[in-house]
C-alpha cells in the first residue's frame, strides 16, 4: 500500500517513528478540532471553541499553549478561516499552514486554542468562564507544560492586552494585532515588571483602531516604564491580509518566550 509505505516499515526498532511520520501525512497542517463545547454556567449557554493541534502532535508529550482571540463579528472559527470574503478579499487567518510552516521551519510546537467570545470584549461573564470553564478544561485534557501566551486582533487585541495586565503571571507573552486599545488601559498596570513580554502590531492606514488610540495607549505604558515592542505598517488598514502577515511574528514571540 502507499501510505505503509511513505511511513517506512513497521520496525519495532524504532518507537513510533512510523505512527509519526503518518499522523504528519494524514495532517501536514497540524490537526484542527473545530466546534468543540462547553457547556458553560457562566455564559449560560453552550460555548464553541477551536483546538489546532502541531504536525506530530504527540499525546505523551507537552506543550505550551497559545490563546488565540478573535475580532468583533467574527466566531472561533475566523483564524482557521482560508478563503475570499464577497468582495474578493482576504478572509480568515489561514492560522493552521502559517503555524505549521512555523514549527516546520523550527518553531517551537505548541496548541493552539480558539475561542468563541462572541461580543463580550473577552470581559464579563466571558472572562469567568475563560478562567474558570474553558482553560481548565483544556488544560488538563492535553499534557500542558505550564506556559501560555495570548494573542489576538482588534477586540481579541484589546482582550490581549487586558489579559495581560490583569493576569500577568500566567501569560509568557502577549501580542496584539490592531488592538482596540486606549490611554486608559495602561492605568491597570500594577507592577510594571510583572508584566509578560508585550507586542502591539498595527497597520499605518487603519481607520477601525486607528494609531490616535493606539499610540498614546504605548506612550502610556512606557511612561509606566513597560518594556512594549510597538511595530507599525505601512500600507496596511483592518484586514485579514495584515493579521495574516503578523502571525508569524506572534508564534515567534510566544515561542521564544516558551524557551
Amino acid at each position: 500500500m502507499l501510505i505503509p509505505g511513505a511511513c517506512g516499515k513497521n520496525n519495532p526498532e524504532k518507537g513510533n517513528e512510523g505512527q509519526e511520520s503518518l499522523i504528519d501525512l494524514l495532517y501536514p497542517n497540524g490537526q484542527e478540532k473545530k466546534d468543540l463545547e462547553i457547556v458553560s454556567k457562566n455564559m449560560k449557554q453552550t460555548m464553541k471553541y477551536n483546538v489546532w493541534l502541531p504536525p506530530k502532535f504527540d499525546a505523551n508529550k507537552d506543550y505550551p499553549i497559545l490563546y488565540l482571540l478573535h475580532g468583533a463579528g467574527d466566531d472561533n472559527n475566523a483564524w482557521l478561516a482560508d478563503g475570499k470574503n464577497a468582495y474578493g478579499g482576504v478572509q480568515g487567518g489561514n492560522a493552521a499552514a502559517i503555524a505549521a510552516k512555523y514549527v516546520k521551519t523550527g518553531g517551537v510546537p505548541m496548541i493552539i486554542v480558539m475561542p468563541d467570545a462572541q461580543m463580550s470584549f473577552y470581559m464579563g461573564d466571558f472572562e469567568k468562564y475563560m478562567y474558570e470553564e474553558l482553560m481548565p478544561k483544556v488544560e488538563s485534557e492535553y499534557k500542558f507544560n505550564g506556559k501560555r501566551a495570548v494573542a489576538g486582533l482588534s477586540m481579541g487585541g484589546y482582550g490581549t492586552l487586558y489579559y495581560a495586565m490583569k493576569y500577568p503571571s500566567m501569560y509568557s507573552y502577549a501580542y496584539a494585532m490592531s488592538p482596540a486599545a486606549s490611554a486608559e488601559m495602561a492605568s491597570m498596570v500594577a507592577d510594571p515588571k510583572a508584566l509578560p513580554g508585550i507586542t502591539v502590531e498595527t497597520g499605518e492606514a487603519d481607520t477601525t483602531t486607528p494609531m490616535t488610540s493606539i499610540t498614546p495607549f504605548v506612550d502610556a505604558m512606557k511612561q509606566k516604564g513597560v518594556s512594549i515592542e510597538y511595530i507599525t505598517v505601512a500600507g496596511y488598514g483592518h484586514q485579514w491580509e495584515f493579521w495574516r502577515a503578523c502571525l508569524p511574528h506572534a508564534l515567534q514571540k510566544a515561542g521564544e518566550s516558551f524557551k
